[in-house]
């Protein structure tokens, strides 16, 4: 008869304690470590045929417009220019057919600040994930990303940022302006914090 009581008390104990954790803890990823990894990469503008000219954060890779397979469930941004001659980051999914990728970026121009002082980016203020205009591109500048990728029914979401080091060419006289920069993903999502 005791066994059975504790064997109840145990069971109401537990049910009684699951909806106080659970509204305490608004981010359902919380069980996923946080953890911010980033380097120093260099794209080239899309208007160059076999050149890399998007990255995907995630994955820390550059996108080779021309010479790879590109999927819906690709890239974060791409570099490209507009009819003016601006450099700018847009959303990669501005790229492949409208609706096919399962990525969605919104990105946000923090100013010419140092790099190290962006310890956790906005929650809001990203440009539209459809905006094909992009962001214009300035050397000293550091970008918030807000990154979206489908997978099956749970959409996480991912924040980075990135400072531009430089924007250069690399053959005097030709299309190829490259951008030379610093990033920082968090691999937790709804996670702003995009420093160690």
């Amino acid at each position: 008869m005791r066994s059975t009581y504790w064997k109840r008390w145990t069971v109401l104990a537990v049910l009684a304690a699951l909806p106080s954790t659970a509204c305490d803890d608004e981010n359902p990823f919380r069980n996923t470590t946080p953890q911010v990894f980033g380097g120093e990469n260099q794209i080239w503008e899309l208007g160059l045929p076999a050149f890399p000219s998007g990255w995907d954060f995630s994955s820390a890779q550059r996108i080779f417009v021309g010479t790879d397979e590109i999927s819906g469930g690709a890239g974060a941004f791409l570099l490209d220019a507009r009819p003016d001659g601006t450099l700018v980051f847009r959303p990669f999914s501005t790229f492949v057919v409208p609706g096919v990728s399962g990525v969605r970026t919104g990105i946000q121009d923090l100013g010419a600040v140092p790099y190290e002082s962006v310890e956790e980016v906005p929650e809001g203020g990203y440009s539209d994930v459809n905006d094909s205009a992009g962001v214009a591109v300035q050397p000293g500048h550091v970008y918030a990303f807000r990154v979206t990728r489908q997978q099956g029914g749970i959409v996480p979401i991912n924040y980075a940022k990135l400072g531009v080091i430089e924007i250069g060419t690399e053959f005097p006289g030709q299309q190829s302006r490259f951008v030379r920069f610093r990033w920082s993903y968090q691999v937790q999502p709804l996670n702003r914090r995009v420093v160690d």
